[in-house]
């Protein structure tokens, strides 16, 4: 090594690190079960969730355990398998042997995407997330106000029953934006009377002048009877609304039993609600 006006010379040895872009593979897979559980946190506004779809793929069953906190994404998946039996799962590429590998496969929510579509975004605008009013997949959902996670994950049970898909809502404002910017997506609302945001007989009749035939059944509870023969006076003159108690043993009759005298009234009309208008 050689020494120049005292200053000893070190090779030094650059290392060039080339950074490439992560790429990913898409796999179509079939949809066949979906298993969904909310459980409120203790001290907390955000949910826990657990969350796996079982799924046909060409290495075989899966099951995907599916992560993130991105609620609104997750909205918009169930929505769309409830119309949709099949969709892309896009898995990184140092991954690819491990999905194929797996019976059970943890990925986040936001890698499963619609067929025919890049990702979530080109079905779904952000200024629509932001005011609450998202696209919904499919005709065939009936509409639930209520705050009361137990009771609606049971109404929501009973819904799934008869054929129909639930869409949740906490707040009668919000729910009243959603069902105005896509009122032939429902068949039906239902509605708990305590529900936050406009008050229950605003909502109702703001929903009867979008589509005055729409089935509406509000949740009165059990004792109230003074708020019963409130809605009854009101809403004396709307056929379509119904004012009772939630008795979870008869909601799938209720269910069933106004829309199809809906239907019959309509005739052909039934899936196009604003020809009524």
């Amino acid at each position: 090594m050689k020494q120049i006006t005292g200053i000893l010379l070190i090779p030094v040895i650059i290392i060039v690190l080339v950074v490439t872009p992560c790429s990913a593979r898409d796999f179509m897979v079939e949809f066949i079960k979906e298993n969904y559980k909310e459980t409120r946190i203790p001290y907390s506004n955000t949910p826990q969730i657990y969350h796996s779809i079982q799924v046909n793929t060409h290495a075989g069953p899966k099951l995907l355990i599916l992560k993130g906190e991105d609620l609104n994404y997750r909205t918009w998946l169930r929505q769309y398998i409830a119309e949709n039996n099949r969709f892309i799962a896009r898995v990184a590429d140092a991954e690819n042997d491990l999905f194929v590998a797996s019976r059970a496969y943890e990925m986040d929510v936001t890698q499963l995407h619609p067929v025919g579509n890049g990702s979530w975004a080109a079905l779904f605008s952000a200024d629509a997330a932001a005011e609450n009013t998202l696209p919904i997949m499919g005709t065939r959902h009936i509409l639930v106000i209520d705050t009361n996670q137990i009771r609606s994950n049971l109404i929501a049970d009973v819904i799934n029953a008869t054929g129909f898909s639930p869409v949740i809502s906490r707040n009668g404002t919000q729910a009243l934006e959603m069902f105005r910017s896509q009122p032939e997506k429902f068949k039906m609302i239902i509605a708990n009377h305590k529900a936050p945001g406009i008050e229950t007989e605003a909502f109702v009749a703001q929903v009867l002048k979008i589509d005055y035939q729409i089935p509406i059944l509000v949740e009165t509870g059990y004792r109230d009877a003074k708020t019963r023969r409130r809605y009854q006076n009101l809403f004396s003159g709307a056929g379509s609304v119904v004012l009772t108690p939630m008795v979870l043993k008869d909601l799938q009759k209720n269910i069933q039993g106004m829309i199809n005298n809906v239907s019959t009234e309509q005739g052909p009309s039934m899936d196009n609600p604003q020809a009524a208008l």
